[in-house]
């Protein structure tokens, strides 16, 4: 403590200087509103490059967060568009009379993924305690990423798109044509829509859509026609579709869950056996 004394009184005259050119300075910025403005200014070009990097670090670390709740409102978005919106009478197909809603989407995050195989998977941090179950299906959204083929408590493995056995009911918006989506075995980014009667109104461009399914929302989106081979082989045309969703990416999914996907599924057993 004593040193302390000791260094303020052998350099009292240069603390005296210090609070002096402070006392200064204050005189001189309230003495005009245009030095003020000056200082203002000097003061904001120095100190700007720090104030945008602090917001861009708490920018940073609030970014999981963020996303977070952009995918929470973007569930919503499509929960009520793929339950409520389709058509008029959306409430008598879509909801039961206690306005209960057929899909329900789950969040998930892909802990693995592959596309360079000819049979290739996904891996979802949730599991059958998350009420994920086989057979369900995963979109991101963009659009479908695959189905789920097996589950453990905490996780559970989906057949990507990119997988041979992958194959969905597709239709080209507004054109009354389906046929069958599967993927062309080499580009990431790429399926065919195959078994297509005719190709005469099809055009470059038009929108690919889910057609019929009980695990994915009807009219959800897939890509859009990006070739079209107007050979036919054995009656039927095949087109190239770019798909929306970059499978190779895709990290933050949805399950969907189909709550009526028991009843439906004994009335599908009920047609086979009689």
């Amino acid at each position: 403590m004593r040193n302390l004394f000791d260094f303020i009184l052998k350099n009292t005259h240069v603390f005296l200087f210090v609070a002096l050119e402070i006392i200064c300075m204050l005189f001189i910025y309230q003495s005009s509103s245009y030095r003020q403005w000056v200082i203002n200014a000097s003061s904001k070009e120095i100190s700007g490059p720090f104030l945008e990097a602090r917001a861009t670090y708490k920018e940073y670390i609030h970014l999981k967060k963020i996303n977070e709740n952009l995918q929470d409102q973007n569930r919503t978005l499509i929960s009520q568009v793929y339950n409520h919106q389709l058509h008029p009478s959306i409430e008598e197909k879509y909801t039961d009379s206690l306005q209960n809603t057929i899909f329900e989407y789950l969040k998930a995050n892909v802990i693995e993924n592959t596309t360079h195989l000819q049979n290739n998977y996904l891996i979802l941090d949730k599991g059958s305690k998350d009420s994920i179950a086989a057979d369900m299906g995963v979109i991101s959204p963009f659009g479908i990423v695959g189905i789920v083929k097996d589950v453990s408590s905490n996780f559970s493995i989906v057949l990507s798109l990119l997988h041979n056995d992958f194959s969905i009911s597709a239709k080209i918006v507004k054109k009354e044509v389906a046929g069958i989506l599967v993927w062309d075995g080499v580009n990431h980014s790429k399926a065919k829509l195959k078994n297509i009667s005719s190709v005469e109104n099809i055009r470059i461009g038009d929108t690919v859509v889910v057609q019929h399914s009980l695990i994915f929302p009807e009219n959800y989106p897939i890509g859009i026609v990006s070739k079209i081979d107007k050979q036919a082989r054995g009656g039927y045309f095949v087109l190239d579709v770019f798909l929306f969703e970059k499978l190779d990416r895709v990290n933050k999914v949805w399950v969907v869950k189909n709550n009526y996907i028991g009843q439906l599924n004994e009335l599908k057993e009920k047609v086979k056996n009689e």
